[in-house]
């Protein structure tokens, strides 16, 4: 098992609300679609494969937006301390057309709704990790981090001297 593991999580934001996927564990909270990354997969292969699971939404993945560690023995205090040190990678995306959110047919346990959170409702809710202001401040200035792909980048000529 990697020292850190990496989460692909989806930021997708419509007519000023943000998609969160509800849970119904110890009562009503909030996530991000997103988990994590399996073997064999791009971050952004893994980042349309969580949020399909999680909403049935099929995106378009946009730019890094944020990046959340949790490192379990520097962290708020709601999470456990066997919680693995995690790194979640969130990305802006958008919606494809005629695509709409909804709980799948088999969604994970305790998960009990997909909803469209209103970004100025966001201080009512319970969302993990709290990062309601990260997203508000990334939706008001939309500075992002573009990620470079290996395989887009122009090949160079690398000749050895023996």
């Amino acid at each position: 098992m990697p020292h850190v593991r990496i989460r692909c999580t989806g930021l997708i934001i419509q007519n000023d609300c943000v998609l969160l996927v509800e849970y119904s564990e110890n009562g009503i909270h909030y996530n991000l679609p997103g988990g994590g990354l399996e073997p064999g997969e791009t971050i952004k292969e893994g980042v349309v494969r969580e949020v399909f699971e999680e909403t049935t939404a099929e995106v378009t993945v946009g730019p890094l937006a944020l990046i959340y560690e949790m490192a379990p023995h520097k962290q708020s205090g709601e999470y456990s301390n066997h919680d693995p040190h995690s790194l979640s990678l969130i990305f802006e995306c958008k919606l494809k057309e005629n695509s709409i959110p909804q709980l799948p047919s088999k969604p994970d346990p305790h998960q009990s709704a997909v909803k469209w959170i209103p970004l100025q409702e966001l201080d009512s809710i319970v969302l993990f990790p709290n990062i309601k202001k990260e997203i508000r401040t990334y939706v008001e200035n939309k500075k992002n981090i573009e990620l470079i792909e290996d395989h887009q980048l122009e090949r160079q000529v690398f000749e050895r001297k023996d």
